[in-house]
């Protein structure tokens, strides 16, 4: 069931056929709890607290709220801060080999050239929410950094899944911003759809194999 939602939202996206996008917007989130409810041994309160928060946030946007709107900024970022939460607490402690320390360098100086580009671009085309634009990019760009530094680490199959996630709704929210403010080409309308769906489905597998932490309560 949440394939097919998932390919009705993509290709409602892509074609702009609104009513598609609607209904999947509506379903796409309940479907994936669902589906975790049945499959999970325990229930993992704050995974569900994240996909409801950016499920409330794309109900604003499909209502034609801007993106940088009091109500979605809010709705995005709790999400994004329950995410940091995953990230932290399931961050290992152990020995970096040089081959790791390596690979650390090269993803941050890839992601800190991401984040020198965007603003860049963000400054050229917006004139408005400037200051928004940069925290959030900031955000999801840390968040990928530290996502990315604990799966090397750890190895673990829930910080895969926990990194593929962010590194999905990296590319997500800037597909989306190209396509609000840049150029809304095939490339962008695919893209933001494929990311967002693959987004809530990765966070749903950390939710299914991710590990509990002792140090932070109910985490």
């Amino acid at each position: 069931m949440f394939i097919l939602i998932a390919a009705v939202f993509i290709i409602g996206s892509l074609f702009d056929l609104h009513y598609f996008t609607l209904g999947a917007n509506y379903l796409l989130v309940p479907i994936l709890v669902l589906y975790y409810r049945y499959k999970a041994r325990n229930w993992f309160i704050f995974l569900v607290l994240a996909l409801f928060f950016f499920y409330l946030r794309d109900i604003f946007l499909i209502h034609g709220m801007s993106s940088f709107h009091p109500l979605a900024l809010m709705s995005f970022l709790i999400g994004i801060l329950i995410l940091y939460g995953f990230a932290v607490t399931g961050f290992p402690r152990s020995k970096v080999h040089f081959v790791e320390w390596l690979s650390l360098l090269i993803m941050y100086g890839f992601l800190g050239f991401v984040f020198y580009t965007m603003a860049e671009l963000m400054a050229e085309v917006l004139t408005v929410f400037e200051s928004r634009a940069y925290l959030f990019l900031f955000l999801l760009t840390l968040l990928l950094a530290i996502t990315f530094t604990a799966y090397l680490l750890k190895s673990h199959y829930a910080s895969l899944w926990l990194m593929l996630a962010s590194a999905s709704l990296l590319v997500s929210e800037l597909s989306l911003f190209f396509k609000t403010y840049v150029v809304s080409d095939i490339s962008v309308n695919v893209f933001y759809p494929l990311f967002h769906v693959i987004t809530y489905y990765a966070l749903v597998e950390h939710g299914l194999h991710r590990r509990r932490s002792s140090e932070v309560p109910y985490f």
